[in-house]
């Protein structure tokens, strides 16, 4: 029960966690769950938590790019201020100055990543695409190749990275088919932008209701978080998957060589 409680608070720092909330998830009352969990812990709940959250976020600013005000959110925090205040009662220094200091960066190394299983929901319309067709095994990094082609295309058509999104488009279920399997790379324009015309590769996505899982994490790690967002979205999310593609929606260019640490929207299709 323990084990289910802090397995919760790991994977939904990103909303609000209360006593009671986890309360009702063990099937304990309030006052008994926070004694046994202060037994467990030797401190109360509410540090616990507060460790875990800017634990999470020294991650985050250590080894990605997420910049400091989309970190804050994805660790529950809704404002810089009770953000850095957290962040410097834990390790005594502003959430910028750590980014800065390079050595951080080999004592986080070791963390396992970041997991939301908060469940959004996402629809999308149709969007039109450049898609960079390839084949393999989602989770072999030769597979990520292709965001080498994507670089190369934007710069020689003179194109801003930041002035589009990147989707990578999943074809199959890498655990029912574990041999190679379609995929694409995709770049679509943001809203202020024109998607630049090319008959070779452009292409309408599929659209539809989706669910999104939010994780960041070690490429090693990448098949674990997979299988724990399948799992939620099965037995714990509410939704009923359909049949379609998936896509790992990037929050910048992944570069095909160095996969660590990207933070992935996947965005399941659902009825």
């Amino acid at each position: 029960m323990i084990r289910e409680v802090l397995h919760h608070i790991t994977h939904h720092l990103d909303e609000e966690i209360s006593l009671e909330k986890l309360a009702r998830l063990s099937g304990y009352s309030p006052f008994h769950l926070h004694r046994m969990l202060k037994d467990e812990l030797n401190e109360p709940i509410g540090n616990y938590i507060k460790r875990q959250r800017v634990g999470t976020a020294a991650y985050l600013l250590a080894l990605t790019r997420v910049p400091v005000s989309e970190i804050k959110f994805l660790v529950g925090y809704n404002n810089n201020s009770a953000f850095s205040r957290a962040f410097k009662d834990i390790m005594s220094c502003s959430p910028k100055a750590y980014r800065e200091n390079n050595q951080f960066k080999n004592s986080i190394a070791a963390l396992e990543g970041y997991l939301s299983l908060k469940a959004k929901t996402v629809v999308l319309s149709h969007p039109q695409a450049l898609l960079f067709p390839s084949l393999g095994n989602y989770f072999s990094p030769d597979t990520y190749k292709v965001w080498k082609e994507v670089k190369e295309y934007l710069q020689v058509s003179g194109l801003k990275e930041d002035d589009f999104e990147y989707y990578g488009i999943l074809y199959g279920c890498q655990t029912v088919n574990p041999g190679s399997n379609r995929y694409d790379a995709a770049i679509l324009a943001k809203p202020s932008v024109t998607l630049p015309k090319n008959k070779f590769f452009q292409s309408q996505l599929s659209g539809g209701k989706f669910v999104s899982y939010t994780f960041c994490c070690p490429f090693e790690e990448m098949k674990n978080s997979c299988l724990l967002i399948g799992k939620h979205l099965s037995e714990q999310s509410g939704f009923q998957h359909r049949d379609d593609v998936s896509y790992f929606k990037y929050h910048s260019l992944p570069d095909g060589r160095s996969l660590d640490n990207l933070l992935i929207d996947w965005l399941l299709p659902v009825q």
